[in-house]
């Protein structure tokens, strides 16, 4: 078999074990490093067993917006063999547009990357966008 990264191969050639990923090493509050963003805000997460659930604050026009709480999609290890969840993917649906995230803990930040998408009439002027920020602990502000 063949392997595009020497990580991806197991010793033995045997199959990884399944097993659950611990998203424990996102659950807190984490907030943007740009205070001045005009995007996401504040990311609070928290876990239920092996579930990560994770609530978006965005900055609304006149105050925080709530995107709400989702359970991502995804949670990923740094490699196959497992481990602590690292990453993680999942979608917003706010009406007006759908974004998707992805995001992943490096060196102490939650680094984020969102894809945006208009869903409605009002997109006409608008283009899809992509945004990517980076986030620190509330507690080590």
């Amino acid at each position: 078999m063949k392997y595009l990264r020497v990580q991806d191969q197991l010793e033995n050639g045997g199959a990884a074990a399944p097993g659950t990923l611990s998203p424990s090493d996102f659950s807190g509050s984490w907030l943007n490093t740009n205070k001045d963003t005009p995007g996401i805000t504040r990311v609070t997460c928290r876990t239920d067993g092996n579930t990560l659930r994770v609530r978006f604050e965005g900055n609304g026009s006149s105050e925080p917006s709530d995107w709400g709480e989702v359970t991502p999609d995804v949670l990923c290890a740094a490699n196959i063999r497992g481990g602590p969840a690292m990453s993680f993917v999942g979608s917003f649906d706010l009406g007006f547009k759908k974004v998707r995230i992805g995001a992943n803990l490096n060196q102490g930040l939650m680094v984020i990357a969102s894809y945006h998408s208009c869903q409605n009439h009002d997109c006409v002027s608008r283009s899809n966008y992509f945004a990517r920020e980076f986030f620190h602990r509330a507690d080590q502000s």
